[in-house]
């Protein structure tokens, strides 16, 4: 078994980081591959991003996208995600 230190490094490795998630999006469209999502991926390549619409929705939701993402990770090694204030 892992003690708890160790289930917190293991999520913090696997976490994302929003600022990478987020110019990866800027520069190349690429979000949804680093959440495991490679078929929504490439159906945002193939339609270019849904015309435009699904660029601007993107937008707005990446970031709750993000977080959503990384509290999936700590739970799935039972441990609680860190605030802010955490040290």
């Amino acid at each position: 078994m892992h003690s708890e230190t160790e289930k917190i490094l293991l999520a913090q490795k696997e976490q994302l980081s929003p600022t990478s998630i987020w110019l990866l999006f800027l520069f190349f469209g690429w979000s949804y591959g680093s959440m495991g999502k490679m078929g929504l991926q490439i159906l945002w390549y193939l339609t270019l991003g849904g015309c435009g619409i699904w660029t601007i929705i993107r937008l707005f939701t990446l970031n709750k996208a993000i977080r959503k993402y990384n509290e999936r990770i700590y739970e799935k090694y039972g441990v609680a995600m860190p605030t802010k204030g955490d040290k």
